[in-house]
Formats: structure tokens, sequence, C-alpha cells
């Protein structure tokens, strides 16, 4: 298991964490509460951070290099997305305290920065308005990755159907 360092060098990933859609909204006084509660670890090419059936710890935020996602059942595997910097995965598993249904791997070298189930519940106890700011643009990321595989669905059955008529 990698193991986590904080992140000192914040100013550094501003311009990276302040497009992340789960940051929306907040004011730079209240990001630095969620940035100093971050921490980074570092993955080598083909390295998983996390497998399918793995409990949730974090929130991860790729950094540098990339990830793959990817559903595995039986012999096939489903590439479901390629993350790259500054795209952010993890959350649904943190949210839903389910195992994770997808596994990650490092598709490069990659330095990943995580926000942990430990800081995010800190969180809810020292500053609840933030606390609950963050779950709504969780929510609303969420929301809109349901939409898009219901799109991908509609579609795939939309030119199923007119092939079998």
């Amino acid at each position: 298991m990698i193991s986590f360092t904080p992140l000192t060098d914040v100013d550094s990933m501003l311009l990276i964490l302040s497009k992340i859609s789960i940051f929306g909204g907040i004011t730079e006084e209240l990001r630095s509460e969620v940035f100093k509660r971050l921490e980074i670890g570092f993955y080598k090419k083909g390295e998983f951070i996390f497998r399918t059936g793995d409990e949730p710890t974090h929130i991860y935020i790729v950094k540098t290099g990339g990830v793959d996602l990817h559903i595995a059942a039986e012999k096939v595997i489903l590439h479901k997305k390629e993350l790259g910097i500054g795209e952010c995965f993890g959350e649904a598993s943190l949210m839903s305290m389910h195992p994770h249904t997808a596994s990650a791997v490092a598709t490069e070298d990659t330095e990943i920065i995580v926000l942990s189930r430990h800081a995010l519940n800190q969180l809810r106890h020292e500053n609840p308005a933030l606390f609950s700011l963050l779950l709504m643009n969780i929510a609303r990321e969420l929301a809109r990755r349901l939409k898009t595989t219901d799109d991908i669905l509609l579609h795939y059955f939309h030119d199923h159907m007119k092939g079998s008529s």
C-alpha cells in the first residue's frame, strides 16, 4: 500500500485544484482549509491505485501522469475512462461507503493528490458549511456522470434496437 505525505507546495497546485469541480464555488480562504488536508502519493506505471472490491479510503486527483479506470468481470475488461491531470476519481465509492466497483491503474509514473475519508470527516466537525459545499459539489459531479452513463446506454440501446428491426 502506498503511503501518502502532506502536500506542502499547495501554491504550485492552485491552478489545477481551482479547476476541479468538487472545489467549485469555494472561496480562496475555504479552499486553503481543504488544501491543508491534502496529501500526495506516487505510483509507478502499471501499479494499482485501488482494485475492484477495495474499501474506499480517499478521493483522488491526478497531479501528473495518468490513470486508467476499468471494470473487469470474468474475462472481460471494460475501460471506463482514462484520466489525466486535474481529474478526480474515487469519490463515488467514498460517498456511497461501498467497495470500489472499478480498478484504477497508473498508465505511467503518476503523482496523485488525495483527500482522505478521515480529513473529510474532520471537515464535517470543524467546518460544517465547507463540508456541505464539498458534498454538494461531489453530488453534482456524480449526477453529471450518471447523466453521461444514461446517454451512453440510451445511445447503445437505440443503435441496437435500430439494428434489430
